[in-house]
């Protein structure tokens, strides 16, 4: 999820946050401020606050629409917290955005900056050396050799920069890996490649496969080193493409060389519901193959899996990014905008026994929304979902045979089921429908 703004465009165009990157961060009261980002309750009102006022536009993953990306490495204004701070007090009218500084106090802007840097990503004070060498083959290293050095203040690795044919570059700098998930950096096409990666000045084991190759990444900030042997390669192979995924490799997080950011520039096609109801059949991370997934203009998002005719994902926030589907080819995920309220295993169903064969007959759009009809166990169905407002969305089924129900619900945090206006507590009950053969079944967010 990443997306290219030109300097121009930056100037001209930021509806929001302008901040930057400075070479260092200054002893001025920004240790505290970094000190917050490792409190989890300030997060918490960090996140809430940063998603009511600055995700319209920043994007509520910080990667930028209308305003800058806030996670990278590439600022324009300073990168100090207490920077940071003072920009978001102020403002830039100018550029369309409001001073805050009267809007909220201080510990609560505290919090935004807090949450901010917790989500930081990539390289920081990103500096390069390069040495010329004698031959493919030489891999000494001596101070005679080196012939060119200095900053990088976009900190993306840019292997575009020896202008010799024999050369060896390193790229050093403060690294910020995720913080809570384990993250590798993959070299795409990497088989003839001669790279070492050194983080916190410890070598790490590369893993993948010859071409595939990968190295495992501490969890948040460290001191991360790359270094790289032109040997025999050709020219069409030095320009590395340096990508950091999550540690199935599922999904793409983030570049951190120049060509991969060229190469993930089109990697956020956001698909948002506004105004209307919206139905995608895209393969979609974390959702079963075969599900239909549906985005509603109050925020609530769902999807329905054909081949088991049940509810295997629900999420809050915008719709989608088929961006990496996009681009991949069909063969990598598209992107929930927002987070899972659950997911796949588990899942929202209603049968009248519990070993039927769906078979899925296709849905109709009615008064602007899905109605996905289905038979299970012979008995016919239909599911009318409905988002009623951004709290709740009911799912009302309508059966035709007059049994008893059993009824599936999934549990998570955020939200709380109700069935017939009555809460439901427990994962699997036994409910009739009404006289109409209808039941809907409520999921109520805090």
């Amino acid at each position: 999820m990443y997306k290219v703004f030109s300097n121009a465009a930056k100037v001209l165009g930021s509806i929001g946050f302008m901040f930057a990157v400075s070479a260092t961060w200054a002893n001025d009261g920004s240790d505290s401020l970094r000190d917050l980002a490792n409190d989890e309750s300030a997060l918490q009102q960090g996140k809430k606050l940063y998603q009511q006022v600055c995700a319209s536009c920043h994007a509520r993953d910080l990667s930028g629409s209308v305003g800058f990306n806030l996670k990278d490495g590439e600022w324009v204004h300073g990168e100090a917290p207490t920077k940071i701070l003072s920009n978001i007090k102020k403002g830039f009218m100018n550029a369309g955005m409001p001073g805050f500084g009267s809007v909220y106090t201080e510990p609560q802007l505290k919090s935004i900056v807090a949450y901010i840097l917790s989500e930081r990503e990539g390289f920081a004070d990103l500096s390069y050396k390069i040495y010329a060498m004698e031959t493919p083959e030489d891999k000494v290293v001596t101070s005679e050799k080196l012939i060119k050095s200095g900053e990088l203040p976009n900190n993306f690795a840019d292997f575009r920069l020896p202008e010799v044919e024999n050369y060896r570059i390193e790229f050093e700098g403060d690294f910020y890996a995720p913080r809570d998930e384990v993250s590798k950096i993959w070299a795409q096409w990497g088989k003839p490649l001669d790279i070492v990666v050194e983080v916190d000045g410890e070598a790490v084991a590369k893993g993948g496969n010859p071409w595939v190759p990968t190295w495992t990444l501490k969890p948040g900030k460290q001191r991360l080193k790359l270094i790289y042997h032109s040997g025999t390669n050709r020219p069409n192979q030095r320009d590395l493409i340096l990508i950091v995924t999550n540690e199935d490799m599922s999904i793409k997080l983030f570049p951190i060389s120049t060509r991969a950011r060229q190469a993930m520039s089109d990697n956020k096609i956001e698909i948002i519901a506004t105004g209307k109801t919206l139905v995608q059949r895209k393969k979609v991370l974390g959702v079963p193959s075969y599900s239909v997934s549906v985005g509603t203009p109050n925020n609530i998002n769902y999807a329905f899996n054909t081949r088991t005719c049940s509810v295997v994902a629900m999420w809050q926030g915008d719709m989608l990014n088929v961006g990496p589907n996009v681009s991949g080819r069909g063969q990598d995920g598209s992107l929930v905008l927002g987070e899972f309220l659950f997911k796949h295993p588990q899942t929202l169903d209603v049968a009248t026994g519990s070993d039927g064969k769906c078979r899925y007959q296709g849905y109709k759009m009615q008064s602007g929304d899905p109605i996905f009809t289905y038979k299970l166990n012979d008995t016919q169905y239909t599911l009318t979902p409905i988002a009623v407002n951004n709290k709740q969305i009911d799912f009302t089924y309508t059966i035709e045979a007059n049994e008893m129900l059993n009824l599936n619900l999934p549990f998570g945090e955020g939200f709380e089921w109700f069935v017939s206006d009555q809460r439901a507590d427990v994962e699997y009950l036994q409910v009739s429908p009404d006289s109409s053969g209808k039941l809907t079944v409520s999921a109520r967010l805090d």
